[in-house]
């Protein structure tokens, strides 16, 4: 069990993770304070290759709950079900990986994928699902990540998207430890 906090104790998330080489399954809840509160839980998918092959995001706040599942087969399109309905998602072609606002854990998912903890100076340019919360919309995402420094317990990455860029350390597993000032790992 990995466990994250915000600086202020206002976010907080919690993840169980199984780990097989690249594949993972993960699942994981993270609850907010901050406006808007709401609380979400998510199950992830990760083949050997390190590739997404399914999300499910839960979220509730005051407006009430959604639920969204994204699948992606083989060389297919991402899927999108919810109780609206099953939908192709064609925006999503170059997606890989995805990202769940407010998770701590899914940064990691591109960084073990392309091993971004294993060397210095390693650097990529990525697409993502990116699902927002507490609304569970989803949208393609540019990510760029730089791996500075790395040791033997993990690496220093600089991580940059929409939200603007950030300096990342992950552990030797590539996952999420800490981004200063924003969230870390507790546990």
């Amino acid at each position: 069990m990995i466990s994250y906090t915000s600086p202020d104790g206002r976010k907080v998330e919690s993840v169980r993770v199984a780990v097989s080489g690249l594949a993972l399954r993960a699942t994981g809840y993270i609850v907010s304070t901050q406006d808007p509160a709401y609380g979400a839980s998510y199950s992830i998918v990760v083949d050997a290759e390190g590739r997404t092959r399914r999300i499910t995001v839960r979220s509730d706040d005051v407006s009430g709950e959604r639920s969204l599942s994204l699948t992606r087969s083989q060389g297919g399109p991402w899927i999108a079900e919810s109780v609206a309905g099953s939908s192709p998602l064609p925006a999503l072609s170059d997606a890989v990986d995805v990202f769940v606002a407010d998770s701590a854990f899914s940064a990691s998912l591109p960084v073990r994928r392309l091993a971004l903890h294993r060397t210095a100076g390693a650097e990529a340019e990525i697409t993502v699902a990116s699902i927002s919360l507490p609304d569970l919309a989803v949208t393609p995402q540019v990510h760029r990540g730089r791996t500075e420094s790395t040791t033997d317990d993990g690496a220093l990455i600089v991580y940059s998207g929409p939200s603007g860029a950030r300096t990342v350390v992950v552990d030797g597993e590539g996952l999420f430890v800490r981004t200063d000032g924003l969230i870390e790992r507790v546990g």
